[in-house]
């Protein structure tokens, strides 16, 4: 065998078992995507779909009731403006409310706005759509289902984003209109609000949506290891689609003729440092962070006065009333401890309390507390001294102070089983009231902890007469 023949037959081992260490390696990498990974992102789809239609429903029926409310208003002072708002064939919230509960499409004309988590999620899942084979059998058919799932939420995103125009210039309609025939109305006031807490309550559902769970951070470090993976994004997401790819079949690109490219971009700035002499550099980036202090400054104050959606609203926003049930939800743990006498040990109250917050400023919850007796430093005995519910009211006075308010009933005798805590008689009523400070605390558990300063309005009925200032230190999480 000639010398040549060898070298050939040698590469074509080595690029076998090149090629077959490849395909283990890819076989191993979705061997190893999360079961569960499939399984949250479907109910992630089910849940944001859902979210999208009961909001968007529950929005444009309040804004058709009383932009119904408004109607025989601007009829009897300005006819005309009636017929130029709510004549026929004029597009309104009513309208509107009933094609969307009819399924009808309202997006004409309208192009959906990029989403990057969504294209990077149904780049993956079209992937493990194409490796059948390759996968575990037990996700095939839930991939499947949830590709089909995440096309139709790309159709009920892009209705929902031409609602969300519609609202806006039909609001603007309303407002330029009809502010000139009966000046400020109560219905106008209450549309401009609606139409701003559904735009901030949908971008909060987006966001949820596009929180990564672990499973789906694991599947997507697996993909991303996969050259072929890499390779198929590039000819099959959103953005190749759009802009086209070298690589894709044909290597047809989209038409960018007039696009600046950031070389060229580079080229332009060099040039224009080169002209303005040697110190042109540093005042180009003197520039540069004056510019970018003043848009941090500019973006601070929008994201202070409630405006993220590209409006600024102007009215103070409830900003709690953009949140989800979940959201709305504080658990809260709260210590105490008490010095020993001659009738009780030493204790500690170890409390748990559930909140829920009504708007920015308040919050109303209940709790309970186990009080557990530790003897003395001579005789350290852990026992049963008490238990306690309560309730709670905190409502902000300034920045991280709270006036805070609420009534507890206390089992403060020894008992040794549940039964002994059905007597009445055994139970003891206090009124709290008095300041709280709440500290933001940068913890992925902890998000505040808590200090309060209460005076028990009930101490002196006690029997025997209890402490009536009460300090206690919890955490909210």
């Amino acid at each position: 065998m000639s010398l040549t023949r060898f070298s050939l037959l040698l590469l074509f081992v080595s690029l076998s078992f090149y090629c077959e260490a490849q395909k283990d390696s890819l076989l191993q990498n979705l061997q190893q995507v999360p079961k569960n990974y499939v399984k949250q992102v479907d109910k992630k789809i089910d849940q944001y779909s859902n979210r999208i239609t009961s909001k968007t429903e529950k929005t444009l029926t309040k804004l058709s009731r009383w932009e119904n409310k408004l109607k025989p208003l601007i009829q009897k002072a300005n006819p005309a403006t009636a017929e130029k708002l709510f004549g026929s064939g004029k597009p309104t919230f009513t309208t509107l409310l009933e094609q969307y509960k009819q399924g009808q499409t309202i997006t004409a004309g309208y192009k959906a706005r990029y989403d990057e988590y969504r294209d990077k999620l149904t780049t993956s899942l079209q992937y493990l759509d194409n490796q059948k084979q390759n996968i575990d059998n037990k996700l095939v058919q839930p991939v499947t289902a949830a590709n089909k799932k995440l096309q139709a939420l790309d159709d009920e995103v892009k209705q929902q984003e031409a609602v969300e125009a519609f609202i806006k210039e039909r609001k603007k309609q309303l407002i330029d209109e009809a502010v000139k025939c009966i000046g400020k109305s109560k219905y106008l006031t209450k549309i401009n609000k609606e139409s701003y807490y559904y735009v901030e309550t949908i971008r909060n559902y987006k966001a949820i949506f596009q929180d990564k769970k672990k499973a789906e951070e694991t599947a997507l470090t697996l993909l991303n290891k996969i050259p072929a993976f890499k390779q198929f994004a590039q000819e099959n997401s959103m953005l190749a689609k759009l802009f086209g790819s070298p690589s894709a079949a044909g290597g047809q690109t989209a038409n960018l003729a007039g696009l600046q490219t950031r070389a060229s971009v580079n080229v332009l700035i060099q040039n224009q440092i080169a002209a303005g002499g040697p110190n042109a550099r540093e005042q180009i980036m003197q520039n540069i962070q004056a510019a970018q202090s003043e848009l941090n400054q500019l973006k601070d104050k929008i994201l202070k006065a409630g405006g993220g959606n590209g409006e600024t609203p102007d009215f103070k926003p409830n900003e709690t009333k953009t949140k989800t049930f979940k959201q709305r939800i504080q658990f809260g743990s709260d210590f105490q401890f008490a010095k020993n006498n001659s009738l009780v040990p030493t204790t500690a109250d170890i409390g748990l309390s559930l909140g829920y917050k009504l708007n920015d400023k308040s919050i109303i919850g209940i709790g309970a507390s186990y009080k557990m007796g530790m003897g003395s430093i001579e005789h350290i005995q852990i026992t049963h001294q008490g238990i306690s519910a309560k309730s709670f009211i905190d409502w902000k006075l300034k920045k991280q102070f709270f006036v805070s308010g609420g009534f507890e009933m206390n089992y403060n005798a020894q008992f040794k089983n549940i039964q002994q805590l059905q007597s009445y008689n055994g139970w003891q009523q206090s009124g709290l009231i008095g300041i709280s400070k709440k500290i933001n605390v940068k913890s992925k558990l902890i998000k505040q902890t808590k200090i309060q300063l209460l005076y028990d309005m009930l101490a002196r009925q006690h029997a025997p007469v209890s402490q009536p200032i009460i300090f206690r230190t919890g955490y909210n999480f």
